[in-house]
């Protein structure tokens, strides 16, 4: 079997399955994503399911309603999902942020753990340390290094195994079963401090929310097949959105910082910074109501753009508030969809020039 390319974007379809040698990377999109070959190189996926059955030798990067890894990876492992299950191999640092996490007694992960999620399960092997948050914590694996968990609840079951310490902050100290873990240290909760922090984050994230629909429903209204183009690259490009929409913003707020430096320059390199928070800020709204659509289209139901911008906001702040995983998700959406915006409006001036161009050259011929 021949390998392919280098470097292979896979156009997007319903069901996109991979049963072949990839020789370099591979960035793949789909409602259903299935990869069952080997990739030699790394992994870029994004999907309603994601299912990786297959040899990945470097790192997988993964975006989708479900994602589920019974094969091997050979490096690091990055997911941000509704639901993450391990059946397999990791050769190196697992980070997650998910509703839920389930890592089964034949998953193997070689380095870290860490993660932000409602639910955690971990009952696999794993070489390195565990750091995480999570509303509920299962562990019953053999952990080589150090425990640090930040839950609601813990619950430690007998064939655990810990090398390391176990330091955990909860509302309640739980018992853990005596041979398991020598060094043990309980954290307890500030309750009053937490909650009066978690109305005010509660308050914050509806504001959030409320301004992101707001401004979506209105480039819905006012842009419907502008909008549309956009999340169209989204899908088509996504690995390359992400590259091109990080250049483009270094590029933004390395121009502002030059402005600054002259007197006259001071007003464009404020006007140039806050034009870049602002992109940043609004480009959210693309790929929220990417993520609706596919969510909508996992779910195998009719939607409107006005129901998906509603589901896919919600959905995406809710990840992108998800601790440790949730920065990293902010800025991958963010740039991607920045370079999604980048790419569509350069696509639209040379259409509007070529048109321009056409018309001059068929108003000077001869009649």
């Amino acid at each position: 079997m021949n390998p392919a390319s280098a470097f292979v974007v896979l156009e997007p379809g319903e069901t996109v399955d991979v049963d072949t040698i990839i020789d370099g990377d591979l960035c793949i999109s789909g409602d259903y994503v299935i990869i069952k070959g080997t990739v030699l190189g790394d992994v870029m996926a994004t999907g309603g399911r994601i299912d990786i059955r297959g040899n990945i030798t470097g790192d997988v990067m993964a975006v989708g309603g479900e994602v589920i890894i019974s094969g091997h990876v050979g490096d690091d492992v990055r997911v941000v999902a509704g639901r993450l299950t391990v059946n397999g191999h990791i050769g190196d640092d697992l980070i997650v942020g998910a509703g839920n996490v389930i890592i089964s007694d034949n998953a193997d992960i070689k380095g870290d753990v860490a993660f932000g999620c409602g639910q955690m399960e971990l009952k696999g092997d794993v070489g390195g340390n565990i750091t995480g948050a999570a509303d509920d914590v299962t562990l019953a694996g053999n952990l080589g290094g150090d425990v640090e968990l930040d839950v609601g609840e813990l619950h430690v079951l007998p064939g655990a195994s810990i090398s390391g310490s176990l330091t955990y902050t909860s509302p309640k100290e739980e018992t853990i079963p005596s041979g398991i873990v020598e060094d043990i240290t309980y954290i307890e909760e500030a309750l009053g401090k937490e909650k009066g922090i978690g109305a005010f984050s509660l308050l914050w994230w509806f504001i959030k929310y409320l301004s992101l629909l707001i401004i979506g429903l209105l480039l819905i209204a006012l842009f419907p097949n502008r909008t549309e183009a956009v999340i169209n690259v989204i899908s088509e490009r996504f690995l390359i959105n992400i590259i091109a929409g990080f250049v483009l913003v270094v590029a933004m707020f390395l121009s502002s910082i030059l402005l600054f430096c002259t007197v006259i320059g001071i007003p464009l390199g404020f006007m140039l910074l806050f034009m870049t928070f602002t992109l940043m800020y609004g480009a959210r709204v693309f790929f929220g109501l990417w993520l609706g659509k596919v969510i909508f289209s996992r779910l195998g139901k009719e939607s409107r753009p006005w129901m998906e911008m509603v589901l896919g906001l919600f959905v995406l702040l809710v990840l992108t508030s998800l601790p440790w995983i949730g920065f990293l998700f902010y800025l991958l959406v963010t740039f991607a969809a920045i370079g999604a915006i980048f790419s569509e409006m350069k696509r639209f001036y040379q259409e509007v020039r070529s048109r321009s161009c056409y018309r001059k050259k068929s108003h000077h011929l001869p009649g």
